[in-house]
Order: C-alpha cells, then sequence, then structure tokens
C-alpha cells in the first residue's frame, strides 16, 4: 500500500536530517528535511517538519512497521534539489525548489515555531499534535480503506460488463483477473487488506469481502460488496456481511 497518497501529499509539502539551529533559514530547513528522507534518516527528517510529534515516541518497533511506507514513498525524491528563491512572510515563508526531473521549481510552505521554521502549515501542525504518534497510521489506515474500496468498485464494475455479456452469468475471480477486470495482486493475501470472493453455484450472483491484516494497523473497516453495491462498518477485524449498513465515505 501506498500510505501516503496521504503520505505523498505530506512529502511534498515537507525536507532532511542533522539537528537543527535556531538560526537556520527556510531554505537550509527545507533542503535539510528532503535530504534526511531521501536518505531514509525518518525521524531526523520529521524533525523539521511539522510532523515531528507524529514521530516522536515511537517504538522501535512502530517505525520498522511504518518504513516501508515511508521508503516507498520518499525514494522518489530526487538526489538533485537547488533552491530557487524565498520569501518570508512574518512566521511563514514559501521556499521554491527545483527538483532534478521537474520542469518547473516546487512551492514548499514553513511556519515559524519555537523560533524554528518547520516544513508545513498551521492547520496541519494543529491535525499531527491532536493525533500525536497516531498520525501516520491513521493516514495509512485512511489510505488502506479507500482503497479497498476502489478495489471492490472494480470488482462490482467488472462483474456488471461480464454479466451483460454473458446473459446474467457473474465470472469467477480467476476469470477477472484473466480478463484484466481486476489486478492480480487481489489474490496477495500480504497487504493491508483481504480479499476473499464467493460465486454462487448458479453463477448469478457473487459476493466480496475486504477485511483488515491488522486490525487498527493497516484498516479498521471491513466491507462487503455484491452487484447492489458496497456495506461497510467496524467489525473489529472481523468479516462483513450483507446485513451491514451502506457503505457511505467520508
Amino acid at each position: 500500500m501506498n500510505i501516503l497518497k496521504t503520505i505523498v501529499i505530506v512529502a511534498l509539502a515537507v525536507v532532511h536530517p542533522g539537528t537543527q539551529q535556531p538560526g537556520n533559514s527556510p531554505t537550509q530547513t527545507t533542503i535539510t528535511f528532503y535530504r534526511a528522507l531521501k536518505q531514509k534518516h525518518y525521524v531526523e527528517g520529521f524533525h523539521h517538519s511539522v510532523y515531528r510529534a507524529a514521530v516522536e515516541g515511537l517504538s522501535q518497533s512502530e517505525l520498522k512497521d511504518l518504513e516501508p511506507d515511508f521508503t516507498r514513498t520518499f525514494t522518489a525524491i530526487p538526489d538533485k534539489i537547488e533552491p530557487r528563491d524565498e520569501q518570508i512572510n512574518g512566521d511563514t515563508a514559501v521556499v521554491k525548489l527545483k527538483f532534478e526531473g521537474m520542469e518547473s521549481p516546487q512551492e514548499v510552505a514553513l511556519i515559524r515555531v519555537g523560533g524554528e521554521w518547520l516544513v508545513g502549515d498551521q492547520e496541519t501542525l494543529t491535525l499531527v499534535r491532536a493525533q500525536g504518534r497516531s498520525f501516520f497510521f491513521n493516514a495509512r489506515i485512511l489510505v488502506s480503506e479507500t482503497e479497498a474500496v476502489e478495489m471492490l468498485q472494480r470488482i462490482i464494475g467488472a462483474e456488471v460488463i461480464y454479466s451483460q455479456k454473458f446473459e446474467g452469468r457473474c465470472a469467477s475471480l480467476q476469470e477477472l483477473v484473466k480478463l484484466g477486470g481486476v489486478p492480480k495482486d487481489i489474490e496477495d493475501q500480504s497487504g493491508t487488506y483481504k480479499f476473499a470472493f464467493s460465486l454462487a453455484a448458479d453463477k448469478k450472483s457473487f459476493s466480496a469481502t475486504a477485511t483488515p491484516s491488522t486490525y487498527g494497523r493497516s484498516g479498521r473497516m471491513s466491507f462487503y460488496a455484491d452487484l447492489n453495491g458496497i456495506r461497510g462498518e467496524d467489525l473489529k477485524g472481523k468479516p462483513a456481511s450483507a446485513s451491514s449498513p451502506v457503505y457511505v465515505p467520508k
């Protein structure tokens, strides 16, 4: 999974290691931030951003759990980053950086907190402080749940097309994969959600479920899908069913 859809946004609004000195400029802070994330110094990198409270206090096992998400997200940061402009307005600043491989400079926002420049904005800082060390896990859960729903929507869409072509019959999951209706990795049970599929004996209907692989870490909502749509609820890691309430995205 990729945490960061949400975490990707975090990366582009955030930057690298080294103990920040109060005199560091917005540009120095930003460059330091990105280099740290690129070099997998995640705790040091996030220390220079509004996400500091999200990593402070995390145990080694929690950091290890989050590391694959961070790695997938931040390895895309290019090696070459050139500062182009810096504008300071009171306790806010905007730094323009030219990333290798991108045509136009990218703007990075910063705020000054306790005399230090931090990558990010006040709204995000408030959110991170409220969630603390749960922030990145909550972000992962949001992304994982969204991706699970999108996968179930793909299954429903593929089944609708199949039934229209084959006189109301539904396909097995293997047929859907073979026809390209859904990706093969849906059969991989090592992801953030585990999918189960059932085809009726008369092949006139199907059902599919998506259940968190690790409740509270990879997801909270359990989902159920058939030709009538998607249902979902928090069942503490147990599978949803046709009796679950209709799922309404928040």
